[in-house]
């Protein structure tokens, strides 16, 4: 396995998957899908959280071999057959605040442009989302072990309470939203904190506020679309509710930048997260294009509801990063 975790680094180093990204069709677009950039680790590991000096050497190496442009213009060129070269939208879900105090200035040093997808009824409020309030109350719980629904998982250390923070994240999205959010609750107390606890200024959990949504909109760098209102997996909900869902957000962003919201994200992103009727509720909204989490290159005969993204984490190595972007990982293949 190490052998072939440093042939595989070698061949990226040595520039193959750019030089192979010459092989496919010239109208492949890259979309990237970033959470949140912090420029320290946390305590417990999550996957969702990238350490900015990782991030940045992303961003060089993006702004070294493709064209970078907003989603929306870059989904415009696609649909217009004017994509030339290696192109790429770099995207955030959530809407967390270092995404303004980290990632943009990162952004701005460079000149990329990026969209970011908002969790709506969180923005503005001490409050953020799910799998970061669990992860939050796992790194400061006081015992060693966490019994849950008929499971014990250790928490004798970090990588431990890392390991079981994804199998727990795991089990709790196949919830519906609101059983998902009362075992939450529920797992928070036996871990001994307070499940409604604030988010401090300083947390890495805290998300934006609407003046740092307004500054960022100003800046000509970034656009913002929807993310739902409050995360719920809308392939999850009655139909009623996931229109609520949808359209309190998309109102939401309008609100928040002064401009009709044109984009979505849908939340988790995988095929069983969304259906067909999610997919027709915003394009009788006026939605011009949808990413999903699934990976893969983009191409014309791509729906522009069912844009493919390359979701890059805390655990993404350099080498999978460049054969992920240009279209030769095993995501792309899926």
């Amino acid at each position: 396995m190490a052998l072939k975790a440093w042939a595989r680094r070698a061949v990226a180093q040595a520039g193959l998957p750019r030089w192979l990204h010459r092989a496919l069709p010239a109208d492949r677009l890259t979309i990237v899908m970033y959470h949140a950039v912090v420029r320290e680790p946390l305590p417990v590991a999550d996957w969702c959280f990238i350490e900015e000096a990782a991030f940045r050497d992303q961003l060089d190496y993006l702004a070294r071999h493709f064209e970078v442009l907003f989603l929306s213009e870059a989904v415009e060129r696609l649909r217009s057959g004017r994509l030339r070269r290696p192109t790429a939208a770099i995207t955030f879900d959530d809407g967390f605040q270092n995404n303004c105090d980290v990632a943009w200035p990162a952004l701005r040093e460079r000149g990329l442009p990026a969209t970011v997808f908002l969790v709506t009824g969180l923005i503005g409020t001490q409050d953020t989302v799910w799998y970061c309030r669990f992860n939050s109350a796992l790194a400061r719980a006081r015992g060693t072990s966490l019994d849950w629904d008929g499971t014990r998982y250790d928490l004798s250390g970090p990588a431990a309470r890392a390991v079981a923070g994804a199998a727990l994240q795991a089990r709790l999205k196949a919830l519906p939203h609101p059983r998902l959010l009362a075992a939450l609750d529920a797992i928070v107390r036996e871990l001994g904190l307070d499940p409604q606890e604030p988010m401090g200024e300083e947390s890495p959990y805290r998300m934006l506020s609407p003046e740092a949504i307004a500054r960022m909109a100003a800046s000509g760098l970034v656009e913002f679309g929807a993310h739902t209102h409050s995360h719920a997996i809308l392939a999850r909900l009655p139909s009623v509710e996931r229109d609520i869902e949808i359209d309190r957000s998309l109102a939401a962003v309008a609100q928040l930048t002064g401009r009709p919201c044109r984009l979505f994200a849908y939340p988790n992103g995988s095929a069983e997260d969304y259906d067909a009727a999610a997919v027709q509720a915003l394009a009788e909204r006026g939605v011009e294009a949808a990413v999903t989490t699934r990976g893969g290159p983009n191409g014309r005969a791509t729906p522009a509801l069912e844009l493919r993204r390359y979701g890059v984490g805390a655990s993404v190595e350099p080498a999978d990063f460049r054969f992920a972007v240009h279209h030769w990982s095993r995501a792309a293949r899926a």
